[in-house]
């Protein structure tokens, strides 16, 4: 994997991409239209798309963006593919023969590899995955393009870390970035559940609870956001017969450690099958 920035090939020219469609506006659609219309440069216009048009008016309501059709959609500089997988085959029908050659479709559909995507579009393909943390500019985005399409990625790369990480990956491990990067904010917010209700049981209220471990798993990772070890953190807070050694023993009881690293792993292999 690598993460380091690349000067697009349109830098400083100004003016790339007027104009980002995203197709779909579910869970990942929707943050994907929040995120680009928080640091929205002047001039650029974001179009949403979706079957349920009250549902896509809602969305562009919240974000400034317009709503318009697939046909219309597939003229823009950037279309953004977040619709369902099962939805994907009847969207590329409509899209793909409409979108130039230059332009760059980005797939965030599960499943949906690129060899697919480009026996039917002429465009420059990107696959992604994001976590929905793009909506607040602090996600991560695993992407990958053909070794031929390498201008895409190159292209496109500001505007994904408008939203957030961008880390390049070869598409063999994208079955794992779903997992650790999809799936991993649901495995933390029942980390984070347990948390809260273990300090509620303690006496907290609810509503403390909910911001104090909001709080904690915020600076655990800004502590971990230099690269370092987890192991090491984890060593550092752990005094001898202190209060956390107490609280690892029964985590540790428990082998929380080996479900959760299954869980990943169970959750790459169901994103395989897809």
């Amino acid at each position: 994997m690598s993460d380091s920035a690349t000067e697009p090939a349109d830098a400083g020219r100004g003016g790339w991409p007027a104009r980002i469609a995203v197709i779909g506006t579910g869970a990942m659609g929707s943050a994907f239209v929040a995120g680009l219309a928080r640091a929205r440069p002047t001039g650029e216009e974001i179009e949403v798309v979706d079957v349920r048009r009250d549902v896509a008016e809602v969305v562009a309501k919240e974000s400034h963006a317009r709503v318009t059709e697939m046909a219309s959609a597939a003229s823009a500089d950037v279309v953004v593919l977040a619709v369902k997988p099962k939805d994907a085959a009847a969207a590329l029908e409509t899209l793909a023969p409409r979108m130039s050659a230059s332009a760059v479709l980005m797939s965030v559909v599960a499943g949906l590899d690129l060899e697919r995507i480009r026996g039917v579009a002429s465009a420059q393909v990107v696959r992604l995955m994001p976590s929905l943390a793009i909506r607040h500019g602090k996600g991560l985005i695993v992407a990958a393009a053909g070794a031929d399409q390498a201008e895409a990625l190159t292209r496109g790369r500001p505007l994904l870390e408008r939203l957030g990480r961008v880390v390049e990956a070869q598409e063999e491990l994208f079955a794992a970035a779903t997992a650790l990067v999809g799936s991993g904010p649901g495995l933390m917010a029942l980390v984070a559940e347990g948390l809260e209700d273990g300090a509620v049981a303690c006496g907290f209220t609810r509503q403390d609870a909910r911001d104090m471990v909001a709080a904690t798993i915020a600076g655990t990772a800004a502590l971990l956001a230099d690269g370092s070890d987890p192991s090491d953190l984890r060593q550092r807070v752990s005094s001898p017969a202190g209060t956390t050694v107490a609280g690892l023993s029964v985590l540790e009881r428990g082998a929380v450690r080996g479900h959760i690293a299954d869980a990943v792993i169970a959750a790459a292999k169901r994103a395989d099958e897809l």
